[in-house]
């Protein structure tokens, strides 16, 4: 009676251990072959702090990643697909005309809007494929010292030399002032931003840098019009452009900003636009740990 008893326990004990994560399996059973049948949205529904509640954590999260890469991909292959045919546009009408045409002065004229067209696919082509490494997977980085204040200057002095109408300043952080980054892709994230603000600002431009509470910052501000609050999102989504005042007469193809949320990201910071309480207009400001070999305490706030 007493072994009975005892085989009585143990059996409903198991059962009342096993049953609960036998149906957490078949939980995420079904939602990976709901997965497998093309249902992208499928999520396993656990709840708990066990092993297998721990698995369909993992699980749903791999959901999300794959979900939101296709989504990406997807709208990536849309929207090059509509800016690579302006260009391509371009250069078929102007090859015709060249054919056309016996005058000399006519023939050098169409070369070169020829050559600039041919230029803008190469930018275009640059900038689609720096996103998708970007996007698609974990890039390679070589996470270094980078005295802020010489990156601001430097950044200030390429922006100035192109041309610009409006006035780069710079707010420099105190001297010695070192963040841990990759130095090519902060670089990119600081010339992207100061490419952006020349186009929309009226008169001035600012680039400022800096440390807080144990995160490093970069800033650029403009007097321009600014982004409305509903807005300030969707600037960072890829191929976006809010109004008439951000078309490709302002130059750019909308990339520039989703590949500056995606460095963020792979930085283990963020990315955010707010108004600039001293000129006006927007405000970019990018944050990212101080110590990367701390990243991986850090909860990532990847961008939509």
């Amino acid at each position: 009676i007493i072994s009975a008893i005892a085989l009585l326990v143990i059996t409903t004990t198991a059962y009342l251990i096993i049953h609960p994560l036998e149906k957490k399996i078949k939980t995420v059973e079904s939602a990976a072959r709901r997965i497998g049948g093309g249902d992208l949205s499928a999520r396993a529904e656990v709840d708990g702090k066990d092993e297998v509640s721990q698995l369909a954590y993992a699980f749903n999260s791999m959901a999300e990643h794959i979900q939101r890469l296709i989504d990406s991909q997807r709208e990536l292959t849309r929207a090059v697909s509509h800016e690579l045919r302006t260009p391509v546009a371009r250069i078929r009408f102007g090859m015709e005309m060249l054919a056309d045409t016996d005058d000399i002065e006519d023939r050098f004229r169409q070369l070169a809007q020829l050559d600039g067209d041919i230029d803008e696919l190469n930018k275009l082509i640059d900038e689609i494929l720096t996103y998708a490494k970007l996007e698609q997977g974990i890039p390679v980085l070589d996470f270094e010292a980078v005295d802020l204040g010489e990156l601001l200057q430097k950044v200030a002095k390429e922006t100035t030399a192109l041309g610009v109408k409006q006035k780069v300043t710079v707010q420099l952080p105190p001297q010695g002032t070192i963040a841990e980054a990759e130095r090519r892709y902060l670089h990119r994230v600081l010339q992207n931003l100061a490419g952006n603000a020349t186009r929309y600002a009226k008169s001035e431009v600012c680039l400022s840098a800096g440390i807080y509470e144990g995160c490093a910052y970069i800033a650029v501000e403009d007097d321009g019009h600014g982004i409305p609050e509903k807005d300030r999102e969707k600037v960072f989504q890829p191929f976006t452009r809010l109004d008439d005042s951000r078309t490709r007469a302002s130059g750019g193809y909308g990339l520039g900003l989703s590949i500056v949320a995606r460095i963020a990201f792979w930085f283990g910071g963020n990315i955010k636009v707010e108004e600039s309480p001293r000129l006006g207009g927007a405000k970019f400001v990018m944050t990212w740990p101080i110590k990367q070999k701390n990243r991986n305490r850090l909860k990532l706030n990847e961008p939509s």
